[in-house]
């Protein structure tokens, strides 16, 4: 029984670690402070690849987002298109306002080429 509590715990402390690092990021993306943003993503990038697909697409989408806002179109393109790569083999996974900030984030890096 006490195996099984640690281990519950243990995806709990997980879940809300992601949600944090997430969270963080995207305050930082939502407040302009881009830099910030950079930083928090680019620090738990090794843990976001184990992460599920709604939690790994929100955090590409918002890396790209990042990358974007920065000025790096090349990174903000890698970001988007895997956003929308996760999202496209596991539909849902975007919520509907992050689906449109994805397609306006890709047409606007579309109409700069």
């Amino acid at each position: 029984m006490r195996a099984i509590l640690t281990v519950a715990l243990l995806g709990l402390v997980g879940l809300f670690g992601c949600r944090g690092a997430l969270g963080d990021g995207e305050a930082e993306f939502a407040g302009g402070r881009y830099p910030e943003a950079k930083q928090t993503f680019l620090r738990v990038e090794l843990d976001a690849r184990g992460w599920d697909a709604p939690e790994r697409a929100e955090y590409a989408l918002y890396r790209g987002l990042t990358h974007a806002a920065l000025g790096d179109r090349a990174a903000a393109s890698a970001w988007l298109t895997l956003a929308r790569a996760i999202e496209a083999s596991r539909p849902g996974s975007l919520t509907e306002r992050d689906l449109s900030r994805l397609r306006i984030g890709i047409e606007e890096l579309e109409m700069l080429q």
